[in-house]
C-alpha cells in the first residue's frame, strides 16, 4: 500500500513539474523583419490581425494636414460609429499599422496603445496619434484615405513599441525623438544606441 501511495504521489509531482515547465515557458518571440530597410510595408510574415469590436465601424479615415494633437505631429482623422446599444471602448494596439491604398502615401503607426470610446448610436470624429513609417512618401492629408493593415510585429519595431510603452509621448521633443526612432527602423539600417538611450530616458 505504501509502494502505491509513494508511486501515486510521484506520478503528482512529475505532473506538477511538467505544468510548470510548460507554464514557464516564454511566449513566441517577434520574427525578423521581412521588408527591406527604407521599403516598409505590412507584408503578412510581420503581421498580426487586428479585428474591431462588434458594432463598431470606421466610416472614414484619412489625414488631417492643418492638425496637430499632444501625442502626434501628423496624426489621422477618423470617423467612428457604434450601433450598440450602450457606449463601447476600443483599443487599437501599439504596433497598429494603417494602409493608405495609395503608393504615394506613407504607411501610418501607432506607437503606443490608444483607446477610445464609441458613444452609442453615434459618429464620432477621433484624432488618431499615428506616425510616418516611409520618410520619402507624402504626408498624410485630406486626400489621403486609409484602412487597418494589422499590427506589425517584427523584433526591431516590437523593440522600439516596448521602448516608449510607459512613456508619456505628449511633448514636441518626445514625438519627434519617436518619430526619429520608427525612421531609423524603418529607413535606416535599425535602431541606434544613442537614440534608444534617449528613449529610455523620456519620463
Amino acid at each position: 500500500m505504501k509502494q502505491v501511495s509513494r508511486l501515486f504521489s510521484l506520478l503528482v509531482l512529475t505532473a506538477t513539474l511538467a505544468l510548470l515547465t510548460v507554464c514557464s515557458c516564454p511566449s513566441k518571440s517577434a520574427p525578423a523583419r521581412a521588408w527591406d530597410y527604407g521599403a516598409f510595408e505590412p507584408v503578412s510574415a510581420n503581421q498580426q490581425s487586428y479585428s474591431l469590436p462588434a458594432g463598431i465601424t470606421i466610416d472614414s479615415l484619412y489625414g488631417s494636414p492643418d492638425s496637430t494633437i499632444p501625442q502626434s505631429d501628423v496624426p489621422l482623422y477618423m470617423q467612428v460609429s457604434n450601433t450598440n446599444s450602450g457606449n463601447t471602448q476600443v483599443t487599437f494596439p501599439a504596433g497598429l499599422v494603417f494602409d493608405p491604398g495609395n503608393v504615394d502615401y506613407a504607411y501610418m503607426m501607432i506607437l503606443k496603445d490608444f483607446t477610445f470610446t464609441a458613444n452609442a448610436g453615434v459618429t464620432k470624429g477621433i484624432y488618431v496619434p499615428t506616425y510616418k513609417c516611409n520618410t520619402d512618401l507624402s504626408d498624410p492629408d485630406d486626400e489621403s484615405f486609409f484602412t487597418i493593415a494589422g499590427k506589425e510585429w517584427d523584433k526591431e519595431t516590437q523593440e522600439l513599441l516596448d521602448l516608449v510603452a510607459g512613456k508619456a509621448l505628449n511633448t514636441e521633443d518626445a514625438i519627434t525623438l519617436a518619430q526619429e526612432a520608427l525612421t531609423e527602423i524603418c529607413d535606416d539600417s535599425g535602431l541606434t544606441d544613442p537614440t534608444r538611450t534617449a528613449l529610455k530616458a523620456l519620463p
